[in-house]
């Protein structure tokens, strides 16, 4: 069955994340340059990355590869527009992470994960992962924290709607408890509060040898 992502223009998704009363592009954006600049790391992998919110903050003289990795080819093929000129060592990579089939790519040191264990089942989430990631090597989990508002905010986007059957609410206490199941520690923990009283929590962890 097709994924629902596959059904959503990416102008729909960014007009909607950039919306005065969602504000999360922005956020994230500024996480994503907050990060990359404190961890320095040489090999990155975005999930879900969209049209690339974010990868003008990759540093060419520290980072030495960037993998993105998206259900949405589309969404692939804009960002390569946007970014393959500014970052040589782009790879981008049309890939369902929830699949059975747990993929190996290549072995980071950082990845980035924001919105993305709303709609994927975390522990399939946890698999990928872990294969995909270097000892001592860093993830950086973002989720939303509705705090008693709607998951989907509405912005007046049709095709965003459909994305309300896939959401789920991620419980910090989960995230935390399977992500030591699978060997990693919580090092750092911030929350963002958003326009409309949602808020963005991310949490640093590191994988044990």
């Amino acid at each position: 069955m097709k994924n629902v992502w596959n059904n959503i223009p990416l102008e729909d998704y960014e007009f909607h994340m950039n919306h005065n009363s969602v504000g999360q592009l922005l956020l994230l954006n500024n996480l994503t340059k907050k990060y990359l600049e404190k961890l320095n790391p040489k090999i990155v992998i975005f999930l879900g990355i969209a049209g690339g919110n974010g990868l003008e903050h990759i540093d060419n003289t520290t980072t030495d590869q960037v993998v993105g990795i998206d259900i949405n080819q589309d969404y692939l093929n804009e960002t390569k527009k946007r970014f393959s000129n500014k970052i040589p060592q782009l790879t981008l990579l049309n890939i369902d992470i929830s699949s059975s089939k747990i993929q190996k790519i290549i072995k980071s040191n950082f990845i980035w994960a924001a919105l993305i264990f709303e709609y994927v089942e975390i522990e399939k989430c946890f698999e990928f992962i872990t294969n995909n990631l270097q000892d001592n090597g860093s993830l950086i989990v973002t989720i939303q924290v509705n705090n008693g508002v709607s998951s989907i905010s509405q912005t007046g986007i049709e095709t965003i709607k459909s994305v309300g059957k896939l959401f789920k609410l991620v419980d910090s206490n989960e995230l935390i408890w399977t992500a030591k199941k699978f060997n990693f520690v919580l090092t750092d923990s911030e929350e963002n509060l958003l326009p409309n009283t949602k808020s963005l929590k991310t949490f640093t962890f590191l994988k044990n040898q």
